[in-house]
């Protein structure tokens, strides 16, 4: 099995890399607030210290206006750095390596001595000797004042530590309760898989699960398969019965032919009664040509139609039929009547619509009493064409109409061999009208007979409205 191809993985990967994602957004987050507020206490002290250094600086100890530095009562920071010059350049005082650096007054920068990172403030001031005396003097000060900032870092970490080891908790704990819970909300697809599975040629039984049904993400798919096994299950069913029809068929036709055979070879006869018997014998076999060839149609006709369709103009075709089946008419005292027809193109193979209209016609005059008869009509509404053919029999019987389409059906017993019927007309003439996007029904006529209703598609050709 493709281990890509799991939807389960596919959901937790992508929750757990969301999940991801937004905890190192946040780390970030605060990762960058820290260093703001660590930064700003640590610049603040910088500060802090650099003006003290400018309070330290006090007039020398002698009668001259010079200023000094008495750094004795300033608090002394590990490793802190700096260097107080007056206005003329001279050193009132520093420790440290001390980096000459030209800073902004009031600014800060950050620089490497001796592999450590120090962060430095600059800051400019004056100091007055003899203040409010006309000898007063005015100095300037530099201070230059740095502290290594490893110390901000560390803090930094020491504060977003706790939260990135509880972040990292939560998402261990988020994952495993992740799986379980889809595990356990995909379990439905797992109960309708299982339930599919059990479909085979054997058993075509399938009841969509009621954990399936009860979800609408599911309950679709769970109809899909039902609707899908049921209509498998009829074509299925269908085949087996025409498989099981056709092979009783021709069983029953090649038996009739060999017993022809064999009761010629019973005893010595003439040549007239070998010639008779042959006759037979190529009737039997004509018969059986007729039931394959039928059959071979109805197999024709059930595949796929072709992209582009043909088309017929039906009325034409129907006016035919009715001429080629004037004579069978006569012979069985049949008054074939054809009005109104309307001229209209259908698309239909012009071949399979002659096989339609003649399998009814003479389906029509078959079930027709003597001195009947059959009533045909072609009207055209715009976009389809109805045909209809009515007889004066005995109408369909209520226990046959749902089988009437089906093949080798015969559901009167009168249709015997000798009407020359195979049960495969019907059949051929709904696989027809099914091709062409069109639909045949079979009832009593309210006035007594049976009609035949048949809709087709009018072809853009043939509209007239």
């Amino acid at each position: 099995m493709n281990q890509g191809s799991s939807i389960t993985r596919r959901l937790i990967t992508a929750v757990l890399l969301l999940e991801g994602l937004a905890a190192v957004l946040l780390i970030v987050a605060v990762i960058v607030n820290e260093h703001q507020d660590e930064y700003s206490a640590f610049d603040a002290n910088l500060r802090a210290s650099a003006n003290a250094f400018l309070g330290a600086v006090q007039e020398a100890e002698d009668s001259s206006p010079n200023i000094g530095l008495d750094v004795r009562r300033i608090p002394r920071t590990p490793h802190a750095v700096y260097r107080v010059t007056d206005g003329e350049g001279h050193v009132l005082g520093a420790e440290g390596p001390v980096p000459d650096l030209t800073i902004e007054p009031d600014s800060f920068r950050r620089v490497k001595i001796n592999g450590h990172s120090y962060r430095f403030f600059a800051l400019d001031g004056e100091r007055v000797v003899d203040p409010g005396t006309p000898s007063a003097v005015i100095h300037q000060v530099h201070i230059l004042y740095g502290q290594p900032d490893g110390r901000v870092w560390h803090e930094i970490w020491e504060a977003t530590r706790f939260f990135m080891l509880a972040t990292a908790i939560l998402l261990g704990v988020t994952a495993v309760l992740l799986v379980w819970m889809i595990r356990r909300l995909l379990s439905p697809i797992h109960v309708l898989a299982s339930e599919a599975d059990k479909v085979n040629s054997v058993h075509w039984s399938f009841t969509a699960p009621e954990v399936a049904m009860h979800l609408a993400e599911l309950r679709p798919l769970a109809s899909a398969i039902e609707r899908t096994v049921n209509r498998l299950q009829s074509s299925f069913e269908q085949q087996k019965r025409f498989t099981r029809d056709a092979a009783h068929e021709l069983k029953t036709d090649l038996a009739i032919v060999k017993s022809s055979l064999q009761l010629l070879t019973m005893k010595e006869r003439s040549v007239e009664e070998y010639g008779k018997g042959l006759g037979i014998a190529l009737e039997d076999f004509t018969r059986l040509e007729e039931t394959v060839q039928q059959m071979l149609t109805l197999a024709r006709l059930e595949q796929p139609a072709d992209a582009v369709s043909p088309t017929c103009a039906l009325h034409q075709v129907l006016q035919d039929n009715v001429t080629q089946s004037a004579s069978f008419a006569s012979l069985n005292k049949v008054t074939l009547m054809a009005s109104p027809v309307a001229a209209v193109s259908v698309p239909v193979d012009a071949r399979d619509a002659a096989l339609l209209c003649s399998n009814l016609i003479v389906n029509a005059l078959q079930h027709s009493p003597d001195h009947g008869a059959v009533e045909i009509a072609l009207r055209s509404d715009g976009p389809t064409a109805t045909l209809t053919i009515r007889d004066h029999g005995e109408g369909i019987a209520e226990e046959d109409r749902p089988h009437l389409f089906e093949p080798f059906y015969r559901g009167d017993p009168s249709r015997s061999r000798k009407s020359g019927g195979t049960g495969l007309g019907l059949s051929i003439c709904k696989a027809i009208c099914d091709r062409a996007g069109g639909s045949i029904e079979i009832g009593n006529h309210r006035a007594g007979g049976a009609i035949v209703t048949v809709t087709l598609p009018v072809s853009r050709a043939g509209r007239t409205g």
